[in-house]
């Protein structure tokens, strides 16, 4: 049976009954006897010592606990916050040939956020070159689009003051972990424990990866002996990993320096060759509904149902059920009642398919 926690009126009351009880004459208290006051202050003590408690049972677990406490429980698991990282990435520069842009030259976007060169670069004899820059602060505020200009903070003679961004824009940059992502990997520590390098392993490592979100492993991928590792990094202006990013995540796999122990660990070494990263392809599912009301409101919170099931339910090799499909419809704030046009059935994604929110059409029911 689950202890409840008396309120301060039943705790006072409680002490005056025990007050009456154990001195004689004190039968009856008047309102502001001694002992009826005395009863007041004792019971605003206890009362605050009842909610201390109240409070510290919650800190005992992951799922509960406030955000010092999660982080020592993550730490006795050797589990830190993700780290945030910087953004990188590459722009032609223009100018006089010959001249030299100095390594650590920085960079300015219309936005604000400040990059560095990584190197001296040295204009071409066509009077352009390409420069690779960093952000100076990690975050993901320092991604950026392709094709932008950014500006040189300190313009340097003969060069023109603007680069522009390559075709790959600026990616790679992720805020330091927030609390939900972080209080999930602690959880899925504890209920997927370390098994020298089963799937749940390669999970858990990718997503101590800066910016990774969701991860998904195929065991078997290309055989005995294989497996497949695929994840999205859904913070980032392009959420689809390049190849770049996924060979850090595989380079992590491999071997990295625990974050509590300082220990190098990682997966076996005979199992590297048969490790593959999957290049992931969305999977647009398009949804044909009739509801009613047939609103923008209802419509809104139809959409934003179908995108957190695609979210939780959807990724590679999962299955989005038709069924599933209309109980999310179904729980849209507003909706009466609906029919489902399309998908006509299930939508199964390939292992290197994820589905992504469509096209969707509305009509009346």
């Amino acid at each position: 049976m689950a202890f409840e926690r008396p309120t301060l009126q039943e705790i006072v009351d409680r002490i005056a009954a025990d007050f009456q009880a154990r001195i004689d004459g004190a039968e009856s208290l008047l309102r502001r006897a001694v002992l009826k006051v005395m009863a007041r202050v004792y019971g605003g003590a206890v009362h605050l010592l009842y909610g201390f408690l109240d409070f510290m049972a919650d800190q005992l677990f992951a799922s509960s606990a406030e955000v010092d406490y999660l982080e020592t429980i993550g730490g006795e698991y050797g589990l830190a916050r993700t780290a945030a990282t910087k953004a990188s990435g590459t722009g032609t520069a223009t100018g006089t040939a010959g001249l030299v842009i100095p390594a650590d030259s920085e960079l300015e976007s219309v936005a604000g956020v400040r990059y560095a060169t990584d190197q001296d670069n040295t204009l071409g004899g066509g009077g352009s070159v390409t420069v690779s820059f960093t952000a100076v602060d990690a975050g993901a505020a320092g991604n950026d689009d392709p094709g932008i200009s950014l500006t040189f903070i300190s313009p340097i003679a003969g060069v023109d003051t603007t680069v522009t961004v390559g075709a790959d824009g600026i990616t790679g940059g992720a805020d330091e972990e927030d609390d939900d992502s972080y209080r999930e990997r602690v959880l899925f520590r504890k209920r997927q424990p370390p098994h020298g390098g089963c799937e749940y392993d390669y999970e858990a490592w990718a997503l101590e990866v800066g910016g990774v979100t969701r991860v998904w492993t195929f065991p078997e991928y290309m055989g005995v002996g294989t497996i497949g590792v695929a994840f999205m990094r859904d913070n980032d202006l392009d959420p689809f990993p390049n190849a770049a990013q996924r060979e850090i995540v595989r380079a992590y796999l491999v071997s990295h320096t625990d974050q509590e122990t300082g220990e190098t660990v990682g997966i076996p070494v005979t199992a590297e060759p048969g490790l593959f990263m999957i290049a992931l392809t969305p999977l647009a599912v398009n949804f044909s509904i009739n509801i009613a009301p047939n609103t923008a409101a209802v419509r809104a919170a139809v959409e934003q149902q179908l995108a957190d099931l695609i979210a939780t339910e959807g990724g590679p090799g999962q299955t989005l059920y038709l069924s599933r499909i209309s109980e999310a419809v179904s729980q849209a704030g507003g909706e009466e009642h609906h029919t489902l046009v399309g998908p006509a059935a299930n939508v199964t994604a390939a292992v290197d398919e994820i589905h992504v929110l469509g096209a969707n059409t509305f009509g009346d029911d």
